[in-house]
C-alpha cells in the first residue's frame, strides 16, 4: 500500500483538517472498489498488467498544480497491478518520483528521454512496476520505423517504449504506445497509418524470432493509448487486426460475462472518461500462444474520487491547487464547467485499462511429461544463448543509441 501518513498529516498541519478526512474517506472507498474489481494481488500464479494515460503527468502549469492528495490516488490505483505502462509523462520528472516515493522503495521506473518536435508534446513514456515481483529484463529501446523501398517514413508522433520484463519464468516484451490523434474523428488517416505502421513492424519482427534463438522474449503486449474511438468497427482498429496483434478474449466479453466482481455495466473497453470510446489498448502477438489472459477490464475511479458531479466536494482541494480560478467563480454552472475540467489534471482524462496474465505452468507441464509429451523448445544450449544474449547485447548497445537502428 501507499504511503498516506505524510500526505494526510500535512493537510491536517496546514489547517485543512476537514480535506485530510475527505482524503482518508475517497482512499477507503478506492480501495474497497479496487479490492472487488481488481484480482488480489500473489507471488506466483499471475501478473496484472495495466496502461494508463495520465494527463500531463508533470505539467502542472497548464492547470494548477496536482495536489499530494491526487498523487496517492493515483498510487492507490497503480498498487493494486504489477505493471504499469504509464503514457503522457512530462518533461518534468518531479510528479513521477513522487509517485514512485508514496508508493515505497520497493517500486522502480523505466522512463525514454522527452520526444522532440511539436506532436510529441514534449511527452515521455514510462513503466511502473513493483521490483518485488517483476523484473526488469535487461531491453530497452525506442522504436524506429525502417524505410520503406529505400525511403525514409514518417516516424511515430511519439517514439514507443520497448522493454523485456520476467515474471518467474516468464518473459514477455511490452511496446507502450501513444498514437497521434489529429483530428476528432474515428480514421484520421495519420493515426491509422502510424498503428499500422508500428504494429507491422513489431508483427514481423516477432515473427522472425520464432525461429531463431536471439535472446529476447517470444511474444509481444502491445499497449498504450491508441486513439481508436471505436475498436469494433474503425480502420485504427482494423489495422491492428491485420498485422496479428490479438486483443485478449477477456477485455472482449461483455459486463455480464467478465470474471470480475462488480464489473462495470458499461462498455468494458471503453476508457474515457464518458465510457463511449476505446481509446487505449492492450494486444498481443503471441504466434506459439505463450500468452493467457484469464481476465481483464476498466478501472473507472470515478465512482468514488473526482467524480463529474462532485464540484463542491472537491471545492477545497480547488482552493489549494487553483485558488485565482475558483475566486472568480460567481455561479455554479461555471464552478461545474471549471471543476470538470481541473479533475482532468488531478487524476486524468482516461481510465486505466487492465489484464491479468497467468505465469504459473508447473501442473501443465509437468502433467504432459507424464503423459509422454515431447518437449518443442529450443535445445539446452540455444536456452543458454537465450538467457545470455540480451546481458551482452545491451552491456554494448545502451537503450537510447537504439534509436538509430530501425525495428
Amino acid at each position: 500500500m501507499p504511503y498516506y501518513k505524510g500526505v494526510i498529516d500535512d493537510l491536517i498541519a496546514a489547517g485543512h483538517a476537514e480535506d485530510a478526512r475527505g482524503v482518508a474517506g475517497k482512499l477507503l472507498s478506492l480501495r474497497n472498489r479496487l479490492s472487488k474489481q481488481i484480482p488480489a494481488r500473489n507471488v506466483l500464479s499471475s501478473v496484472l498488467i495495466a496502461t494508463w494515460n495520465i494527463r500531463e503527468f508533470g505539467a502542472d502549469a497548464k492547470f494548477g498544480r496536482r495536489l499530494d492528495e491526487s498523487l496517492l490516488y493515483i498510487a492507490e490505483i497503480i498498487s493494486h497491478f504489477d505493471l504499469v505502462a504509464v503514457q503522457e509523462v512530462n518533461e518534468n520528472l518531479a510528479n513521477l518520483q513522487r509517485l514512485i516515493r508514496l508508493l515505497g522503495g520497493w517500486w522502480d521506473y523505466l522512463v525514454t528521454d522527452v520526444t522532440l518536435g511539436a506532436s510529441g508534446n514534449s511527452e515521455r513514456i514510462a513503466f511502473i512496476y513493483d521490483g518485488r515481483k517483476v523484473r526488469f529484463d535487461r531491453l530497452a529501446g525506442e522504436l524506429a520505423l525502417p524505410a520503406v523501398k529505400n525511403k525514409p517514413v514518417v516516424q511515430p508522433a511519439r517514439s514507443p517504449f520497448i522493454c523485456a520484463f520476467r515474471v518467474g519464468w516468464r518473459r514477455v516484451a511490452l511496446c507502450s504506445v501513444h498514437i497521434f490523434y489529429g483530428q476528432s474523428k474515428p480514421n484520421d488517416s495519420r493515426r491509422v497509418e502510424e498503428i499500422r505502421a508500428i504494429s507491422a513492424a513489431l508483427a514481423r519482427r516477432n515473427q522472425d524470432r520464432q525461429n531463431i534463438s536471439d535472446g529476447e522474449p517470444e511474444s509481444v503486449v502491445l499497449l498504450g493509448d491508441f486513439n481508436i474511438f471505436d475498436a469494433t468497427k474503425d480502420d485504427t482498429s482494423k489495422a491492428l487486426a491485420t498485422n496479428d496483434f490479438v486483443v485478449p478474449e477477456a477485455l472482449r466479453l461483455p459486463a455480464g460475462k467478465r470474471a470480475v466482481a462488480g464489473g462495470d455495466s458499461v462498455d468494458g473497453r471503453a476508457s474515457n472518461l464518458a465510457r463511449d470510446k476505446h481509446f487505449d489498448q492492450i494486444a498481443f502477438h503471441d504466434p506459439k500462444g505463450l500468452l493467457k489472459a484469464s481476465k481483464g477490464g476498466v478501472f473507472d475511479f470515478q465512482e468514488v474520487v473526482y467524480g463529474p458531479d462532485d464540484a463542491h466536494a472537491h471545492l477545497g482541494a480547488m482552493r489549494r491547487s487553483i485558488p485565482d480560478k475558483v475566486r472568480d467563480i460567481d455561479d455554479e454552472a461555471k464552478l461545474a464547467k471549471l471543476y470538470r475540467q481541473w479533475r482532468t489534471f488531478q487524476l486524468s482524462d482516461h481510465l486505466p485499462l487492465w489484464v491479468e496474465l497467468q505465469t504459473d505452468f508447473a501442473d501443465n507441464y509437468l502433467a504432459s511429461v507424464l503423459h509422454g509429451h515431447k518437449p518443442s523448445r529450443s535445445s539446452t544450449s540455444q536456452r543458454k544463448a537465450a538467457i545470455a544474449a540480451p546481458k551482452a547485447k545491451l552491456n554494448a548497445t545502451p537503450a537510447r543509441k537504439m534509436r538509430k537502428n530501425p525495428v
